[in-house]
């Protein structure tokens, strides 16, 4: 993965908004993930996944993701090939299953009063450094510590646990 994510901010999440939302309550318990990402944003925009474009962004105020820590969300953006999403703070488990899926999603205090749709935005996960493109304004984020980027630079922390355990393997057969 790639540390400097860029690309247009698709969707402006408020406060406290409850990522259940991202595929509507009626495909919370759907495990297709193809149909997953036909529906991300549906109940918003129907014609979402027609205009979003792979390595686009969202932006969200306080609290993303608060409610269950359901999966779902997170496949939707992944298909439609979100980069990430980049708010002001998480609901603590929606951050970790997003982690869990490989899924950067990086904290950055001020984003949503610098940053409108369309506008165009880089991020580094390393640094925690945010560009909006369009306005010029920079930003200074939480970087991703080490050890969460190495899970999602893995894949996924199943992934990442398969890797560590066969480093183990081999280095103990040396």
């Amino acid at each position: 993965m790639e540390p400097i994510l860029e690309g247009r901010n698709v969707w402006q999440f408020g406060d406290n908004y409850n990522a259940d939302l991202i595929v509507g309550s009626n495909h919370i318990t759907t495990t297709d993930k193809d149909l997953l990402g036909k529906v991300c944003l549906a109940d918003y925009d129907p014609e979402f996944v027609t205009k979003v474009q792979p390595g686009d962004l969202m932006v969200a105020g306080r609290n993303f993701g608060y409610g269950h820590p359901h999966y779902q969300g997170i496949i939707s953006l992944q298909r439609n090939h979100i980069s990430t999403v980049i708010a002001e703070s998480f609901y603590p488990m929606w951050f970790r299953v997003a982690v869990f899926y490989a899924f950067p999603a990086l904290v950055c205090p001020g984003i949503s009063n610098h940053a409108s749709l369309g506008d165009r935005l880089r991020a580094d996960i390393t640094t925690g450094r945010v560009e909006n493109l369009t306005t010029g304004a920079v930003l200074q984020g939480e970087p991703i510590s080490p050890v969460l980027l190495a899970i999602i630079e893995d894949g996924g922390l199943p992934a990442h646990l398969k890797k560590q355990a066969l480093a183990k393997t081999q280095a103990s057969a040396a």
